[in-house]
Protein backbone atom coordinates (compact mmCIF):
# COMPACT_ATOMS: atom_id res chain seq x y z
CA UNK A 1 0.00 0.00 0.00
CA UNK A 2 1.15 3.28 -0.76
CA UNK A 3 0.83 6.19 1.31
CA UNK A 4 0.45 9.39 0.50
CA UNK A 5 0.76 12.78 3.10
CA UNK A 6 -1.04 15.92 1.70
CA UNK A 7 0.03 19.19 2.47
CA UNK A 8 -3.08 21.70 3.43
CA UNK A 9 -2.63 25.56 3.76
CA UNK A 10 -2.99 26.87 7.27
CA UNK A 11 -6.38 25.70 8.44
CA UNK A 12 -8.54 22.89 6.43
CA UNK A 13 -12.06 24.75 5.47
CA UNK A 14 -15.03 23.37 6.46
CA UNK A 15 -15.90 22.12 2.74
CA UNK A 16 -12.67 20.52 2.01
CA UNK A 17 -13.68 18.12 5.36
CA UNK A 18 -16.25 15.79 3.64
CA UNK A 19 -13.95 16.68 0.33
CA UNK A 20 -10.79 14.54 2.09
CA UNK A 21 -13.33 12.15 4.04
CA UNK A 22 -14.22 11.07 -0.01
CA UNK A 23 -11.07 11.40 -1.27
CA UNK A 24 -9.23 9.17 1.77
CA UNK A 25 -11.82 6.54 0.91
CA UNK A 26 -11.99 6.57 -2.48
CA UNK A 27 -7.99 5.88 -2.59
CA UNK A 28 -7.80 2.90 -0.35
CA UNK A 29 -10.11 1.28 -2.16
CA UNK A 30 -7.48 2.02 -4.61
CA UNK A 31 -4.57 0.77 -1.94
CA UNK A 32 -3.78 4.36 -1.30
CA UNK A 33 -3.56 5.38 2.23
CA UNK A 34 -4.43 9.10 2.96
CA UNK A 35 -2.73 11.47 5.67
CA UNK A 36 -3.64 15.27 5.92
CA UNK A 37 -1.47 17.58 7.69
CA UNK A 38 -3.23 20.78 8.68
CA UNK A 39 -3.45 23.65 11.22
CA UNK A 40 -6.36 22.69 12.22
CA UNK A 41 -9.97 22.72 10.90
CA UNK A 42 -11.76 25.85 10.29
CA UNK A 43 -13.97 26.99 13.65
CA UNK A 44 -17.76 25.98 13.23
CA UNK A 45 -20.04 23.29 12.49
CA UNK A 46 -18.81 20.79 9.83
CA UNK A 47 -19.03 17.45 9.43
CA UNK A 48 -17.06 14.40 11.90
CA UNK A 49 -13.82 13.99 10.39
CA UNK A 50 -13.04 10.10 8.92
CA UNK A 51 -9.29 10.76 7.48
CA UNK A 52 -6.30 10.71 9.11
CA UNK A 53 -6.15 14.26 10.05
CA UNK A 54 -2.85 15.93 11.48
CA UNK A 55 -2.76 19.09 12.97
CA UNK A 56 0.42 20.62 14.03
CA UNK A 57 2.22 24.64 13.41
CA UNK A 58 3.18 24.36 9.70
CA UNK A 59 6.74 25.05 10.14
CA UNK A 60 9.60 23.58 8.77
CA UNK A 61 10.55 21.48 11.81
CA UNK A 62 7.00 19.85 12.76
CA UNK A 63 6.48 19.03 9.01
CA UNK A 64 10.35 17.39 8.81
CA UNK A 65 9.24 15.42 12.17
CA UNK A 66 6.01 14.54 9.98
CA UNK A 67 7.92 12.94 7.34
CA UNK A 68 10.01 11.88 8.85
CA UNK A 69 7.75 9.82 10.80
CA UNK A 70 4.85 9.16 8.71
CA UNK A 71 7.49 7.63 5.79
CA UNK A 72 4.95 8.83 2.82
CA UNK A 73 5.74 7.48 -1.03
CA UNK A 74 3.95 10.50 -2.16
CA UNK A 75 3.46 14.36 -1.14
CA UNK A 76 0.87 16.63 -2.42
CA UNK A 77 1.27 20.24 -1.57
CA UNK A 78 -2.12 22.51 -1.45
CA UNK A 79 -0.28 25.70 -0.45
CA UNK A 80 0.66 28.65 -1.64
CA UNK A 81 4.56 29.32 -2.51
CA UNK A 82 6.21 29.91 0.39
CA UNK A 83 10.20 29.89 1.20
CA UNK A 84 9.65 27.03 4.01
CA UNK A 85 7.39 24.87 1.67
CA UNK A 86 9.97 25.24 -0.68
CA UNK A 87 12.53 23.68 1.51
CA UNK A 88 10.15 21.03 2.58
CA UNK A 89 9.80 20.23 -1.20
CA UNK A 90 13.44 20.08 -2.21
CA UNK A 91 14.26 17.96 1.25
CA UNK A 92 11.40 15.90 -0.10
CA UNK A 93 13.15 15.34 -4.00
CA UNK A 94 16.48 14.69 -1.73
CA UNK A 95 14.78 11.59 0.48
CA UNK A 96 13.63 10.40 -2.97
CA UNK A 97 9.94 11.47 -1.79
CA UNK A 98 7.89 12.08 -5.15
CA UNK A 99 6.05 15.59 -4.82
CA UNK A 100 3.04 16.74 -6.50
CA UNK A 101 1.39 20.13 -6.66
CA UNK A 102 -2.38 20.81 -6.73
CA UNK A 103 -4.52 23.61 -7.14
CA UNK A 104 -4.72 26.93 -9.60
CA UNK A 105 -1.08 26.38 -10.88
CA UNK A 106 -1.41 30.20 -12.07
CA UNK A 107 -0.80 33.31 -9.85
CA UNK A 108 -3.90 35.44 -8.42
CA UNK A 109 -4.58 37.68 -9.94
CA UNK A 110 -3.44 35.96 -12.84
CA UNK A 111 -1.48 38.66 -14.64
CA UNK A 112 1.40 38.98 -12.72
CA UNK A 113 4.23 37.20 -15.05
CA UNK A 114 6.72 37.04 -12.28
CA UNK A 115 4.64 34.67 -9.71
CA UNK A 116 3.79 32.55 -12.88
CA UNK A 117 7.77 32.26 -13.76
CA UNK A 118 8.02 31.22 -10.01
CA UNK A 119 5.40 28.44 -10.29
CA UNK A 120 7.02 26.88 -13.02
CA UNK A 121 10.69 27.46 -12.37
CA UNK A 122 11.00 26.93 -8.78
CA UNK A 123 7.59 24.41 -8.39
CA UNK A 124 6.80 22.63 -11.98
CA UNK A 125 10.55 21.87 -12.42
CA UNK A 126 10.84 19.70 -9.84
CA UNK A 127 7.40 18.12 -9.47
CA UNK A 128 6.77 14.54 -9.87
CA UNK A 129 2.99 15.67 -11.45
CA UNK A 130 0.53 18.58 -11.46
CA UNK A 131 -3.09 18.53 -10.39
CA UNK A 132 -5.12 21.12 -12.08
CA UNK A 133 -8.33 22.17 -10.78
CA UNK A 134 -9.58 22.80 -14.25
CA UNK A 135 -8.72 22.24 -18.33
CA UNK A 136 -8.48 25.55 -19.02
CA UNK A 137 -5.57 26.19 -16.40
CA UNK A 138 -3.17 24.40 -18.26
CA UNK A 139 -2.18 27.24 -20.68
CA UNK A 140 -0.92 28.79 -17.22
CA UNK A 141 1.62 25.70 -17.20
CA UNK A 142 4.94 25.68 -19.60
CA UNK A 143 4.69 23.32 -22.09
CA UNK A 144 7.60 21.47 -20.97
CA UNK A 145 5.48 20.42 -17.95
CA UNK A 146 2.37 19.14 -19.80
CA UNK A 147 3.03 15.36 -19.99
CA UNK A 148 2.38 15.67 -16.00
CA UNK A 149 -0.22 17.66 -15.46
CA UNK A 150 -3.42 15.51 -14.36
CA UNK A 151 -6.91 17.47 -13.95
CA UNK A 152 -9.03 17.04 -10.73
CA UNK A 153 -12.27 18.93 -11.58
CA UNK A 154 -12.50 20.95 -8.30
CA UNK A 155 -15.64 20.20 -6.53
CA UNK A 156 -17.97 19.20 -3.10
CA UNK A 157 -18.64 16.12 -1.78
CA UNK A 158 -22.60 16.35 -1.70
CA UNK A 159 -22.81 12.93 -2.27
CA UNK A 160 -25.15 12.82 1.62
CA UNK A 161 -27.51 15.51 0.40
CA UNK A 162 -30.66 14.44 -1.08
CA UNK A 163 -32.11 17.92 -2.81
CA UNK A 164 -35.19 19.05 -0.87
CA UNK A 165 -36.76 16.57 0.94
CA UNK A 166 -39.75 18.88 2.16
CA UNK A 167 -42.05 21.63 0.42
CA UNK A 168 -40.26 24.79 -0.97
CA UNK A 169 -42.82 27.04 0.35
CA UNK A 170 -42.16 25.14 4.18
CA UNK A 171 -38.20 26.37 4.12
CA UNK A 172 -38.92 29.74 2.71
CA UNK A 173 -41.54 30.31 5.55
CA UNK A 174 -38.78 29.79 7.71
CA UNK A 175 -36.71 32.05 6.93
CA UNK A 176 -39.48 34.69 6.54
CA UNK A 177 -39.49 34.48 2.46
CA UNK A 178 -43.01 35.81 1.44
CA UNK A 179 -42.28 35.86 -2.39
CA UNK A 180 -43.53 33.35 -5.00
CA UNK A 181 -40.29 33.08 -7.58
CA UNK A 182 -36.85 34.17 -5.86
CA UNK A 183 -33.02 35.29 -6.92
CA UNK A 184 -30.92 34.20 -4.48
CA UNK A 185 -26.94 34.81 -4.17
CA UNK A 186 -24.48 32.80 -1.53
CA UNK A 187 -21.30 33.91 -0.17
CA UNK A 188 -19.38 36.63 1.83
CA UNK A 189 -21.15 40.13 0.54
CA UNK A 190 -17.90 41.64 -1.25
CA UNK A 191 -17.72 44.09 -3.78
CA UNK A 192 -15.52 42.06 -5.91
CA UNK A 193 -18.50 39.80 -5.97
CA UNK A 194 -20.12 42.98 -7.46
CA UNK A 195 -23.38 42.64 -5.45
CA UNK A 196 -24.15 46.13 -6.28
CA UNK A 197 -24.59 44.88 -10.33
CA UNK A 198 -26.60 41.96 -8.65
CA UNK A 199 -28.99 45.08 -6.64
CA UNK A 200 -29.61 47.43 -9.46
CA UNK A 201 -30.82 44.56 -11.56
CA UNK A 202 -33.24 43.18 -8.85
CA UNK A 203 -34.79 46.82 -8.86
CA UNK A 204 -34.95 47.45 -12.20
CA UNK A 205 -37.19 44.19 -12.98
CA UNK A 206 -40.55 45.42 -12.25
CA UNK A 207 -42.01 41.66 -11.67
CA UNK A 208 -44.47 41.29 -8.68
CA UNK A 209 -43.96 38.61 -6.26
CA UNK A 210 -40.54 38.25 -7.05
CA UNK A 211 -37.63 38.19 -4.28
CA UNK A 212 -33.84 38.17 -3.49
CA UNK A 213 -32.53 35.98 -1.03
CA UNK A 214 -28.83 37.14 0.13
CA UNK A 215 -27.34 34.71 2.24
CA UNK A 216 -23.55 35.41 4.01
CA UNK A 217 -21.76 37.57 6.05
CA UNK A 218 -21.58 41.68 4.92
CA UNK A 219 -18.50 42.06 7.05
CA UNK A 220 -18.07 45.47 3.93
CA UNK A 221 -21.48 46.83 4.72
CA UNK A 222 -22.58 46.34 1.31
CA UNK A 223 -25.91 45.77 2.28
CA UNK A 224 -26.64 48.07 5.60
CA UNK A 225 -28.24 50.37 3.74
CA UNK A 226 -30.75 48.21 1.54
CA UNK A 227 -34.28 47.73 3.05
CA UNK A 228 -36.98 46.27 0.86
CA UNK A 229 -39.88 44.45 1.38
CA UNK A 230 -38.44 41.31 -1.43
CA UNK A 231 -34.71 41.41 -0.31
CA UNK A 232 -34.14 39.05 2.44
CA UNK A 233 -31.04 39.29 4.06
CA UNK A 234 -30.09 35.91 5.86
CA UNK A 235 -26.87 36.14 6.50
CA UNK A 236 -24.60 33.21 7.40
CA UNK A 237 -26.36 30.10 6.72
CA UNK A 238 -24.28 26.58 6.82
CA UNK A 239 -24.89 22.97 5.96
CA UNK A 240 -27.73 21.28 4.47
CA UNK A 241 -29.70 24.62 5.56
CA UNK A 242 -27.99 26.20 2.73
CA UNK A 243 -28.47 23.79 0.21
CA UNK A 244 -32.31 23.90 1.14
CA UNK A 245 -32.83 27.60 0.52
CA UNK A 246 -31.11 27.44 -3.11
CA UNK A 247 -33.77 23.95 -3.62
CA UNK A 248 -36.22 26.39 -2.38
CA UNK A 249 -35.02 29.12 -5.03
CA UNK A 250 -35.50 29.55 -9.12
CA UNK A 251 -32.24 31.55 -9.87
CA UNK A 252 -29.11 32.00 -8.73
CA UNK A 253 -27.31 34.90 -9.74
CA UNK A 254 -23.87 35.87 -8.39
CA UNK A 255 -22.51 38.76 -10.54
CA UNK A 256 -18.21 38.20 -9.78
CA UNK A 257 -15.72 35.81 -8.60
CA UNK A 258 -18.13 32.39 -8.93
CA UNK A 259 -16.36 30.25 -6.76
CA UNK A 260 -17.22 26.37 -5.28
CA UNK A 261 -21.00 28.52 -4.95
CA UNK A 262 -21.72 26.79 -8.39
CA UNK A 263 -21.50 23.40 -7.48
CA UNK A 264 -24.33 24.18 -4.59
CA UNK A 265 -26.26 26.07 -7.23
CA UNK A 266 -26.14 23.57 -10.05
CA UNK A 267 -26.11 20.97 -7.63
CA UNK A 268 -29.88 22.04 -6.84
CA UNK A 269 -30.74 22.31 -10.35
CA UNK A 270 -30.59 26.61 -10.28
CA UNK A 271 -29.32 27.92 -13.29
CA UNK A 272 -27.15 30.86 -13.25
CA UNK A 273 -26.27 33.95 -14.22
CA UNK A 274 -23.23 36.36 -14.04
CA UNK A 275 -20.41 39.08 -15.46
CA UNK A 276 -17.53 38.19 -18.28
CA UNK A 277 -14.88 38.92 -15.94
CA UNK A 278 -12.13 36.74 -13.82
CA UNK A 279 -13.65 33.90 -12.04
CA UNK A 280 -12.33 30.33 -10.17
CA UNK A 281 -11.83 27.58 -12.31
CA UNK A 282 -15.00 26.05 -11.07
CA UNK A 283 -16.49 29.06 -13.83
CA UNK A 284 -15.85 26.02 -15.99
CA UNK A 285 -19.27 24.33 -15.15
CA UNK A 286 -21.10 27.07 -16.64
CA UNK A 287 -22.50 26.59 -20.32
CA UNK A 288 -23.61 29.46 -21.51
CA UNK A 289 -26.96 29.46 -22.36
CA UNK A 290 -26.98 25.90 -21.88
CA UNK A 291 -27.28 26.09 -17.98
CA UNK A 292 -27.26 29.47 -17.33
CA UNK A 293 -25.96 32.91 -19.09
CA UNK A 294 -22.80 35.19 -18.84
CA UNK A 295 -23.58 39.00 -19.34
CA UNK A 296 -20.81 41.69 -20.41
CA UNK A 297 -19.21 42.75 -17.43
CA UNK A 298 -21.46 45.99 -15.28
CA UNK A 299 -23.93 45.68 -18.21
CA UNK A 300 -27.38 46.20 -15.75
CA UNK A 301 -29.12 46.04 -18.60
CA UNK A 302 -28.51 42.60 -20.11
CA UNK A 303 -28.15 41.63 -16.33
CA UNK A 304 -32.17 42.45 -15.51
CA UNK A 305 -32.98 40.91 -19.21
CA UNK A 306 -31.60 37.59 -18.83
CA UNK A 307 -33.13 37.42 -14.76
CA UNK A 308 -36.31 38.35 -16.25
CA UNK A 309 -36.17 35.58 -18.59
CA UNK A 310 -35.54 32.68 -16.49
CA UNK A 311 -38.14 34.19 -14.13
CA UNK A 312 -40.72 34.19 -16.44
CA UNK A 313 -40.46 31.44 -19.04
CA UNK A 314 -40.94 28.42 -17.03
CA UNK A 315 -39.75 26.11 -19.63
CA UNK A 316 -36.84 27.38 -20.02
CA UNK A 317 -35.84 27.90 -16.52
CA UNK A 318 -36.77 24.50 -16.25
CA UNK A 319 -34.37 23.01 -19.16
CA UNK A 320 -31.51 25.28 -18.13
CA UNK A 321 -32.15 23.64 -14.61
CA UNK A 322 -32.09 20.07 -15.83
CA UNK A 323 -28.97 21.32 -17.69
CA UNK A 324 -26.66 22.45 -14.73
CA UNK A 325 -28.28 19.93 -12.12
CA UNK A 326 -26.48 17.01 -14.92
CA UNK A 327 -23.38 18.87 -15.66
CA UNK A 328 -22.76 18.75 -11.75
CA UNK A 329 -23.25 15.13 -11.66
CA UNK A 330 -20.75 14.52 -14.15
CA UNK A 331 -18.33 16.77 -14.43
CA UNK A 332 -18.54 18.07 -11.23
CA UNK A 333 -19.01 14.90 -9.38
CA UNK A 334 -16.43 13.72 -6.55
CA UNK A 335 -15.84 10.82 -8.48
CA UNK A 336 -13.96 12.93 -11.28
CA UNK A 337 -12.16 14.79 -8.75
CA UNK A 338 -10.57 11.76 -7.08
CA UNK A 339 -9.73 9.91 -10.52
CA UNK A 340 -7.34 12.92 -11.14
CA UNK A 341 -5.69 12.31 -7.79
CA UNK A 342 -5.64 8.20 -8.47
CA UNK A 343 -4.25 8.90 -11.71
CA UNK A 344 -1.69 11.33 -11.25
CA UNK A 345 -0.46 9.21 -8.09
CA UNK A 346 -0.54 6.07 -10.11
CA UNK A 347 1.59 8.16 -12.25
CA UNK A 348 4.37 8.60 -9.83
CA UNK A 349 4.47 5.69 -8.53
CA UNK A 350 4.65 3.63 -11.49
Amino acid sequence: MKHVLLINRSEIPHYRVPVYNYLSDYLINNDIALSVVSEGIQKGKTCPVTFDSNETPLNIVNLLRLIVNKKPDVIIFWVNPALKMWIILYTAKLMKIKVIHWGHRRPLPPNVPIKNIIYNVVEHGVDDAIILYAEHLREHVWRCFQSKIFIANNTLNLSAYKPLNQPKEDVKARYGITTHKNIICVGRMQRRKRIGDLLQAFNKLELEDVGLILVGPDDEGILRNIESQNIFKLGPVYGDAILDLLSAADVYCLPGAVGLSIVDAFYCGLPLITEDIVHGPEIMYLKDGINGFMVHEGDINQLTAKLKVLLTDDVLRDKFSQAARKEIMTNGHIDRMCEGFLSAIQYVCR
